[in-house]
């Protein structure tokens, strides 16, 4: 046998035992009464703080106590910790929940469940941490900031800006991209406010402040070039912050209505829910839900427009439900990506002992107008098909679309 040929098969057959090794010391180690008990904390903080879990068994019949027997089968029958990993993920992905998710997770002393730290608009935490030697330590990166829509394909095309908030003109439709509403995405925002001994909180308002300013001065040269109508694009934009908030502001001077979003806070045991029996209590904190406002400064007040698709989520559905519901924006494109509100005050945030795994889960919902929660997604007013067509087709698309909404 050729000596390359002796190689290659030894090769394969160290691979083949270091598979059947790592194979033998995964069922070796396999401990199913721990996989158990986490996914018994799991359904615990389920049944207390996942606030969309009432929505999915009465509005999407999921039947939860068939779910949990066949998820607690296959924790007894895994025989190792790969198989029980796919049960426990299969478990949370049966609720096709985008914020209700499995993510690796850093150990600390305790292994219980955990309220994550992050900052939301309803943060009090009046100590603000300190930021970092920079800001990638800070934990900033340059996202894609680039349209997601082929709008150069658009007959008459002018580009007017490129950079994070890309912006052009198509007759008298000025187009605005904004593909992000974390301020964590905008690293050269952050070099030009960064400080040494800045705090965390300090320096994401800090961006924040600056990338406002940014948003109001494309707006406004886009009026000064002739912009008579505002198309925004926020296909694929997954969410941010509660900045959102103050971009929404910018598109109108109107005062904005919609229901507050509801708080999971229980005031009962609800783990009767996992045998299939009706919660004892609501899952939300409140009888019924408040209203909250937001008033418009400009400088955009004309008719807007605004382009969304199946990667459209979080806090871009919250921009979205804003201004369509208040009859300030037409909505084009796909129906959105369902993940609606988040983790409000980091949310609730069960870790795992077994494996250095987390299972996040939204603590608070948003309802639209019609009573619907966000989390079945936004439908548009106008439907657009842009997924899994060629940029030519989805642009003749778009252009039908400015033609028949002019």
């Amino acid at each position: 046998m050729p000596a390359f040929r002796r190689t290659l098969k030894s090769l394969a057959l160290a691979l083949v035992a270091l598979g059947l090794a790592a194979g033998v010391w995964d069922v070796a180690t396999y401990d199913r009464d721990a996989w158990l008990s986490d996914y018994a904390r799991v359904k615990r903080d389920m049944a207390q703080g996942y606030a969309n879990l009432d929505w999915m068994v009465e509005k999407r019949g999921i039947d939860l106590a068939a779910l949990d027997r066949e998820t607690t089968v296959a924790l007894q029958d895994a025989h190792s910790r790969i198989r029980a990993f796919i049960a426990l993920r299969r478990f949370v992905r049966a609720f096709a929940d985008p914020h209700l998710h499995m993510q690796p997770g850093e150990r600390g002393e305790s292994t219980g469940p955990a309220l994550a730290s992050a900052v939301s608009s309803t943060d009090t935490t009046p100590v603000d941490t300190p930021a970092g030697s920079d800001c990638e330590a800070a934990g900033y990166e340059e996202g894609d900031h680039a349209f997601g829509l082929p709008v150069d394909r658009l007959p008459g095309w002018t580009q007017v800006r490129g950079g994070d908030f890309p912006s052009g003109l198509v007759g008298d439709t000025g187009v605005l991209r904004i593909a992000q509403f974390g301020e964590d995405r905008y690293l050269g925002a952050c070099h030009a406010v960064f400080r040494p001994g800045i705090g965390d909180r300090e320096l994401q308002l800090a961006v924040r402040a600056r990338q406002q300013a940014l948003l109001a001065e494309t707006i406004a040269e886009l009026r000064a070039r002739g912009a008579r109508r505002l198309l925004v694009d926020v296909t694929g934009n997954g969410g941010g912050s509660e900045w959102v908030s103050e971009v929404i502001a910018l598109m109108t001077d109107r005062a904005l209505r919609r229901d507050e979003a509801r708080m999971a806070a229980p005031g009962c045991d609800r783990s009767a829910v996992w045998q299939g029996k009706p919660a004892p209590c609501p899952i939300y904190a409140d009888t019924a839900a408040g209203t909250s406002t937001l008033q418009g400064t400009g400088p955009w007040r004309g008719p807007l427009l605004i382009a969304a698709d199946g990667g459209t989520g979080s806090a871009a559905e919250d921009f979205v439900v804003w201004l369509q519901q208040n009859g300030v924006a037409t909505v084009l494109g796909e129906r959105t990506a369902g993940a609606g509100c988040g983790y409000a005050n980091g949310g609730t945030v069960t870790r795992l002992a077994v494996v250095p795994v987390d299972v996040w889960m939204p603590n608070c919902s948003r309802f639209m107008a019609n009573g619907i929660n966000e989390v079945e997604g936004v439908r548009p007013n106008l439907p657009l098909a842009f997924r899994d067509r060629e940029p030519e087709e989805v642009a003749r698309a778009l252009h039908n679309a400015l033609a028949k909404t002019h």
